[in-house]
């Protein structure tokens, strides 16, 4: 299964509940509004689905993505690029390719990195069936190392210095706790990669406590979730709201302009 058939999966994903602790008029509009403009990738979004690839699956990398020697700065070359993507491929410049394989050799150069890259099932998806009338959970690994019980992710950043607060600005611990969940991993572990020079590498292991907030986030964002959906009413955050607990916010009153509904049926992985 890719990416894009993943995406369309009519299932809730650790970003839909995270989008949640915004508001869930935040989770609408990004994830559910049948009228929501399609996301159109940065290139930092562009190079790290590369990194990926050439990571994970060195063997299909070149099934969804291609290598374009087009000069996007020329008429021809930009329309060389669109037409690749409407035929639904990822394109990047040689330099971009060439790039994300040094950073992949340096993954491999790191002996802690490379065991958790070694093995296991790679960009595993899950989907994990829930009560009727609620929409199941769904989860895209990037390596699910099922007889160790344990999950890795797998993250481009471009200071390595910051991770750890990247770690909490994008609720990397809720997505933890959410993919052990529906893996029933025990264990999560992260190895970031820097962009830049020098291209190092470190991996950090998500402790038990880290695993245990971000469990209660996910469940409470997942009942909030499951109010909504059942009323269809997707409310704003108040405006001044208390913003030092998320799932504390109020919300007002504020219907979704219609109802709409997700055919959930049989999944097929």
């Amino acid at each position: 299964m890719n990416n894009n058939d993943y995406q369309d999966l009519p299932a809730i994903s650790s970003h839909w509940l995270i989008a949640m602790l915004d508001s869930p008029a935040t989770c609408w509009r990004k994830y559910l509004d049948p009228q929501r403009p399609a996301e159109e990738p940065t290139d930092a979004m562009r190079f790290g689905t590369l990194v990926h690839a050439l990571a994970l699956t060195p063997k299909r990398w070149n099934q969804e993505i291609v290598v374009s020697t087009a000069d996007r700065r020329t008429r021809a070359g930009r329309a060389h690029w669109d037409w690749l993507k409407a035929q639904g491929w990822m394109a990047v410049t040689p330099a971009e390719f060439d790039r994300a394989r040094a950073l992949v050799a340096a993954l491999q150069a790191d002996p802690a990195a490379r065991k958790l890259l070694t093995g296991g099932r790679k960009e595993r998806t899950i989907i994990q069936p829930r009560a009727s009338g609620l929409l199941p959970l769904k989860g895209r690994l990037d390596i699910h190392h099922e007889a160790k019980r344990q999950v890795v992710e797998l993250k481009t950043t471009w200071n390595l210095a910051a991770v750890e607060t990247a770690m909490e600005r994008y609720r990397y611990p809720l997505s933890a706790a959410f993919y052990a969940e529906i893996s029933r991993s025990l264990a999560v572990h992260f190895v970031f990669v820097q962009t830049r020079e020098p291209l190092e590498v470190a991996v950090m292991t998500l402790t038990p406590a880290q695993l245990a907030t971000g469990r209660e986030q996910w469940q409470t964002a997942l009942a909030r979730f499951d109010a909504c959906w059942a009323a269809n009413e997707w409310p704003e955050a108040e405006p001044g709201a208390p913003d030092d607990d998320p799932l504390m916010v109020p919300f007002s009153p504020i219907l979704a302009p219609r109802r709409f509904e997700i055919p959930v049926g049989e999944l097929a992985l």
